[in-house]
């Protein structure tokens, strides 16, 4: 009985720090549409999500959407940004990611970078497209955004 009362009371103490969690949300292809070029969100794998402090969800096609997104905000209101690891769709916070770069990668707006939970993926994609570039999140932020093709 004791073990179920020191349970509860963490649970408790959890449920009243008040601390938010931030998870992205599930896409849905049918009504989903990108904030910055409006395109439905169809290729799934490729889509980003910026989640504010308020709760609100910004949903992207394209990490460089996000990006262009990201510019224009006040980021102190950004509590958690989301890419997807292109080879199992797997949401990664943005700054944990890895990155593969090619101008001739295909994404949804052409911007050439592609997301990855770990290097692992990064490096098997890029053997399997016979090109590319490893980035970390920092080379990402040096990028110089604009469509590749």
């Amino acid at each position: 009985m004791k073990k179920i009362a020191s349970l509860l009371f963490a649970c408790f103490l959890v449920a009243c720090s008040g601390e938010k969690t931030y998870e992205p949300e599930d896409i849905n292809p049918d009504i989903d549409v990108c904030v910055v070029c409006n395109m439905s969100i169809v290729a799934e794998q490729y889509a980003t999500e910026a989640i504010l402090k308020d709760g609100t969800v910004h949903k992207f096609d394209d990490i460089g959407c996000m990006i262009e997104w990201m510019r224009k905000q006040n980021n102190d209101d950004i509590a958690k940004l989301y890419v997807r690891d292109v080879t199992n769709g797997e949401w990664v916070e943005l700054e944990k990611a890895v990155y593969a770069y090619h101008p001739d990668y295909w994404t949804p707006m052409n911007y050439g970078v592609v997301s990855f939970a770990n290097e692992q993926h990064a490096k098997a994609y890029m053997e399997q497209e016979g090109e590319g570039q490893l980035w970390t999140y920092e080379q990402l932020k040096q990028h110089r955004w604009g469509f590749e093709r």
